[in-house]
């Protein structure tokens, strides 16, 4: 028999998990799940996991895109061609430098057994990425650059998982030579009391259920399956699926297991639950948890279904980091500074998170170290640590480790997630019954926050977005997040560019994913913003 049903008919399946777990519950609401067709209720006993196609295994660099059209070229106006800093070729090849250093702590297993890797401030793949920009810095001429080196806050800690695995345990029940099934995307969020030992229990799945519905499913001494599915950043997911994931361990489940249903079978490493044991779990492995709960539920072996668990971590305390910092004096204002920041640290390959606002940034410096191209404020070019990392943050401590800087400061520009292409899963599924990702020409939509709103300022992102095409979006706001929120103290305006796609914080934040033009685009507007922020007074900086 195929393995994969029809929508309807896995919809009504679902339904009838859910109310073959429910607890007290007399009769369903929705009889949908008796319709479903003999053939499919009556699932072999015959095949493995009563037919359900296995899933893939753990994809760590792999993109499923059905439709990839080059990116839309950069538009360069008359006159800017001569500035092959700002390039796409030439920022590209920064970007490349920036994700080796992740890949390269995947190599070593830098953390661990290597489940988990990325830039990790901290450890060796953190300093390395720092020391980069501190050495592009220098290549570019600049004569002022520092490496400032600071130390974890007393009592901070980094907690990293460092070995785990989550099992399907096989059962004759399922069909013969139903083998235990590994679920190569888990990935843990916190370990609960399972640190260092292993648990075993029946799973039970609540999907996206409401407070009122999760009120008639027993989850106690069971690993609760939620389901999320992100609209959008991935981020946004953290305000309804967190606290129902707390929610549930607070009913009694002893563990909750996320299900991220993206295409492909990522490792995502967001969202939480507090202070319980939670993994999330990829989407081609939920979606195959998902069809045997609803074959269970159809062949009356729901209660069979069990996973055993095994999570080893550890808290980093007494780590130290640096930020890189380089500064171009002003021809006539060089006591007043822009501040330009990217956060250098990522988890995973990290092309978008903060690879391509990194890469950006150096290109800036090379940019404004040209002959010629010094500008009337100082420009000031930060290569920050520690914005994944409790106790390290870079903007803090660039802030306390430069008072005469913070003093000075007349805008401050957060580059964080800058050209990522747009990207989203295909509503049909692929002739394997898997979504794949469907990309289009252009970049993923990019916040513009101004935290004062400055006319001035939002004149210059409508000229910027006229000139260049960057994708600005949603229209003046306030947004200072990531490293912008930190710079706020200084009482001066921020900006921050940041963008939204569905990747964050996940192993697909691939190289793949970033646009070359998208990350020219940016370049030749930021040029294009600092030369006019550098030449405007103070009041239209900063109208009081």
């Amino acid at each position: 028999m195929d393995s994969t049903r029809s929508l309807s008919t896995r919809s009504a399946l679902a339904r009838a998990t859910l109310c073959a777990l429910a607890m007290g519950m007399v009769a369903c609401s929705d009889t949908r799940a008796a319709e479903a067709p003999a053939a499919d209720q009556a699932r072999s006993a015959d095949e493995p996991w009563f037919g359900v196609m296995l899933p893939p295994g753990f994809e760590p660099h792999a993109l499923h895109v059905i439709s990839n059209r080059p990116a839309a070229p950069a538009v360069v106006p008359e006159g800017e061609s001569q500035y092959r800093d700002l390039a796409g070729d030439a920022i590209q090849a920064h970007l490349e430098t920036i994700v080796g250093f992740s890949r390269e702590s995947e190599e070593t297993a830098e953390v661990g057994e290597g489940q988990i890797w990325g830039r990790v401030t901290g450890f060796p793949s953190g300093a390395k990425t720092i020391e980069w920009a501190v050495s592009e810095f220098r290549a570019a001429g600049i004569a002022d650059v520092e490496l400032q080196q600071f130390d974890q806050n007393e009592g901070a800690s980094i907690w990293l998982p460092l070995s785990w695995e989550v099992r399907l345990l096989g059962d004759p029940a399922f069909g013969e030579g139903s083998a235990d099934v590994v679920l190569e995307s888990a990935m843990p969020l916190s370990a609960g009391d399972l640190s260092g030992g292993s648990l075993t229990a029946p799973l039970v799945y609540v999907g996206t259920a409401t407070s009122t519905e999760l009120a008639r499913i027993d989850v106690r001494g069971k690993v609760a399956i939620q389901k999320a599915i992100p609209q959008g950043h991935t981020v946004f997911m953290r305000s309804p699926v967190g606290p129902r994931a707390q929610d549930l361990l607070d009913r009694g489940a002893v563990a909750v297991l996320t299900i991220i249903d993206l295409p492909g079978n990522m490792r995502a490493r967001d969202i939480g639950c507090g202070g319980g044991t939670c993994f999330n779990i990829g989407g081609r492995d939920g979606r195959f948890i998902e069809s045997v709960m609803d074959a269970a539920a159809a062949a009356g072996t729901t209660a069979d279904i069990r996973v055993e668990m095994r999570l080893e971590s550890e808290r980093f305390s007494g780590l130290s980091a640096a930020n890189g910092v380089a500064i171009i004096p002003g021809t006539s204002r060089s006591d007043e500074y822009i501040v330009l920041n990217a956060h250098a640290d990522a988890w995973f390959d990290g092309a978008g998170d903060n690879g391509d606002g990194l890469a950006v940034l150096v290109a800036l410096a090379r940019h404004f170290a040209t002959p010629g191209m010094r500008q009337e404020r100082s420009i000031v070019f930060v290569a920050s640590a520690g914005h994944h990392s409790s106790g390290l943050s870079g903007p803090g401590n660039f802030v306390a480790m430069n008072p005469e800087i913070a003093e000075g400061a007349v805008l401050v520009v957060n580059l964080e997630h800058t050209a990522q292409r747009n990207i989203a899963p295909a509503r049909s599924l692929h002739e394997d019954g898997y979504r794949e990702w469907t990309m289009d020409s252009h970049e993923a939509p990019i916040v513009a926050g101004i935290t004062n709103l400055a006319p001035y300022l939002e004149g210059l992102v409508e000229r910027g977005i006229e000139r260049y095409g960057t994708n600005f979006v949603s229209g003046p706001n306030t947004m200072a997040s990531g490293e912008g929120g930190t710079y706020r103290r200084l009482g001066v305006p921020v900006f921050t560019t940041m963008q939204g796609p569905p990747m964050y914080h996940t192993t697909g934040e691939v190289l793949e994913m970033v646009s070359t033009p998208g990350m020219e685009r940016m370049a030749r507007f930021m040029a294009f913003f600092v030369k006019e922020v550098s030449g405007a007074s103070v009041a239209q900086l900063n109208p009081r």
